[in-house]
């Protein structure tokens, strides 16, 4: 302001859009559930989950501002929501049908996940929906073609390739081998002097650039 060029003004909070705020909300939503007896899933960061001696108990997963919270008792469910509400503004939807483009089905045996429908999508987005299905990881029938050097939109080949490997990570490994069409992996054998452990790494390649 004129006049004013030389004030500042103090952050008191973390205000949503800038980019602290989705550290700082981690933080504080990590320190309120592990100081509830949750435990923190070392293989992911954002599932949580709190179980007593005779098996019952109830897993929280984070995705940026929302919550899956599903569990073998509903009464700890429901004891969960409430924990929850009371040190968060939350908005139950109810029981989840769709989410991060995964289905939900209920079935007498139990619980499937599938994204169908979220694949139309992907054909339908690039305009492939003519394609034939075969069968994975790799066609064995497959014919080589000769380079014909016709230019391949390089943004839209990504784009298609990211989608599939979302599918991939989510519930079709089985097109690991299509997707992903290179990796190399390496490890130290044992070199460790003091307690005899191995380094291992890994790295996998898609049109020549490192993606994973």
């Amino acid at each position: 302001m004129p006049g004013n060029e030389h004030k500042v003004c103090k952050l008191v909070k973390s205000l949503y859009g800038l980019k602290q705020a989705p550290k700082q909300w981690y933080q504080k939503f990590d320190e309120v559930v592990l100081s509830s007896g949750f435990l923190l899933n070392q293989s992911d960061k954002c599932v949580y989950s709190k179980f007593d001696d005779s098996g019952k108990g109830v897993i929280v997963c984070l995705y940026v501002d929302d919550m899956l919270i599903f569990g073998t008792d509903k009464n700890q469910v429901d004891k969960t929501k409430k924990f929850l509400s009371s040190r968060f503004s939350m908005k139950d939807m109810g029981e989840v049908d769709v989410i991060l483009s995964i289905k939900i089905k209920r079935e007498n045996k139990g619980i499937v996940i599938t994204q169908s429908y979220y694949i139309e999508k992907i054909f339908k987005k690039f305009n492939r929906e003519d394609c034939s299905p075969v069968s994975s990881p790799i066609d064995p029938v497959e014919k080589l073609m000769p380079n014909t050097s016709k230019p391949v939109d390089q943004l839209e080949y990504s784009r298609a390739i990211g989608c599939l490997m979302y599918v991939m990570t989510s519930t079709r490994p089985n097109i690991a081998y299509a997707v992903v069409l290179e990796a190399y992996s390496d490890a130290s054998w044992i070199n460790h002097v003091e307690d005899s452990s191995s380094t291992s790494g890994c790295v996998f390649l898609l049109g020549g650039g490192a993606i994973s």
